[in-house]
């Protein structure tokens, strides 16, 4: 019987996306050599080929750039050795030399309608807000608020998308909760935030 972590390897070189302990909406899609293990990836939200992306939760509407890392494991830095062979658990080369406790990786949260350009490194631990843009080579280290623009290693933000009170109504009204066929009617209006938010509101 093949290893699991050999198979992985051998679907990634076929191009074949591996999922292991993941919750895929049904209208998501995830590109060829992927490699997500639990993850929860939100309605019409998309991984463009070969992200890799461990312990996180994705909302709906997202777009993840080509080659991007999500989450992942962290090691220490106050022992002798940051290799896990000295960790309690089950680790990635399969053998322990020792038994030091170590806390597990914190989750990624990223929220509805966030864009994340390609070869994009978020943190595990780090949240980012809903309507946020991450741009392209970013490693993001902390999180990013709701609507922010950010870029840079490590990622700082360049500017919010809209003023501080359409983003309040924005996450008000949630409109990617709202069901396709209202997504449909209202979708002529998704050129102007102004008339969006006013139909919404009413």
């Amino acid at each position: 019987m093949i290893k699991t972590y050999y198979l992985a390897k051998i679907l990634s070189k076929l191009n074949i996306p591996s999922f292991r302990d993941c919750e895929i909406d049904r209208a998501a899609k995830v590109d060829r050599g992927c490699t997500l293990t639990r993850v929860k990836l939100g309605r019409c939200s998309y991984f463009a080929h070969h992200v890799n992306a461990t312990d996180a939760e994705i909302g709906s509407f997202c777009s993840v750039g080509a080659y991007s890392s999500i989450g992942g494991g962290v090691h220490p830095t106050d022992t002798v050795s940051t290799s896990p062979v000295f960790l309690e658990g089950r680790n990635f080369l399969r053998r322990n030399y020792g038994s030091l406790s170590f806390p597990a990786s914190e989750p990624v949260r990223i929220g509805n309608d966030v864009w994340i350009g390609t070869h994009v490194f978020i943190r595990p631990g780090v949240t980012v807000g809903d309507g946020a843009v991450i741009g392209a080579h970013a490693v993001v280290t902390r999180d990013v608020a709701p609507y922010a623009v950010v870029a840079g290693v490590p990622a700082e933000e360049l500017r919010r998308r809209f003023d501080a009170e359409t983003v309040q109504r924005l996450l008000r009204v949630r409109w990617w909760d709202l069901p396709d066929e209202r997504l449909k009617a209202l979708a002529p209006l998704f050129s102007d935030v102004s008339l969006l938010l006013q139909e919404l509101e009413q």
